[in-house]
């Protein structure tokens, strides 16, 4: 499986194509939960049993399928800038039963502080919430959650859905030293379509991964 790495630049979404089929992913928590957008059968249904089992199958790895190198960005919500460059590595993007496992890396370098210094992600201005574009079939995913709903129209459900999403680590307690690396993971549906090949945004205004093709775990 291979992957090439867009221009910052890039457009990742067309609106009109993918608005009607936005949040795939749905919601995990409660009942089992609908895995479909508009057409929540052609997905089957994710219970949170499923997304569970679904991150420890996957299992850790150490591959390489692509990895992107640019200029730290800081937070508009704080003043500082973490400065130096981001590293991401594409690891795996694996399907296993009902759900898919996304798994990355993010590397911090600052060669003007010192190995000790710490970063987070609120000051690299990120957000770990990946999305999943299918731009074959115009479709889009996003992490499942155990609360909320991505298709909700009220803002609390919304939320509830982002603070609960099925990801790790979690951009609150997300601690990152200079000159190291931190695993990352999220979990969304099941491809709905056996051809799909996704763009994976890690952290939004970031470089895209461009024309992954999920693969069965093993």
């Amino acid at each position: 499986m291979s992957s090439t790495v867009s221009n910052r630049s890039r457009v990742f979404l067309v609106p009109a194509a993918f608005a009607v089929l936005i949040a795939l992913s749905g919601c995990a928590g409660g009942k089992d939960a609908t895995a479909g957008g508009t057409t929540p059968k052609a997905g089957g249904e994710v219970s949170s049993s499923d997304a569970k089992t679904s991150q420890t199958s996957a299992g850790t790895t150490t591959a390489v399928i692509a990895e992107q190198k640019f200029a730290a960005t800081g937070s508009f919500a704080t003043k500082d800038n973490a400065g130096g460059t981001v590293t991401t590595t594409l690891r795996a993007l694996e399907v296993s039963g009902k759900t898919m496992t996304l798994r990355w890396a993010i590397r911090w370098d600052n060669p003007d502080q010192a190995k000790d210094v710490k970063t987070s992600m609120l000051d690299l201005g990120a957000t770990n919430l990946p999305t999943l574009a299918d731009t074959v079939n115009l479709k889009q995913y996003r992490p499942l959650c155990t609360k909320g709903s991505w298709q909700a129209v009220g803002i609390q459900s919304l939320l509830a859905c982002e603070a609960s999403a099925l990801v790790s680590p979690s951009e609150m307690t997300f601690s990152l030293s200079n000159h190291s690396t931190v695993e990352a993971w999220a979990v969304f549906a099941a491809p709905q379509d056996k051809d799909a090949k996704v763009d994976v945004l890690v952290v939004d205004g970031w470089p895209t991964f461009s024309a992954v093709t999920p693969t069965a775990a093993k």
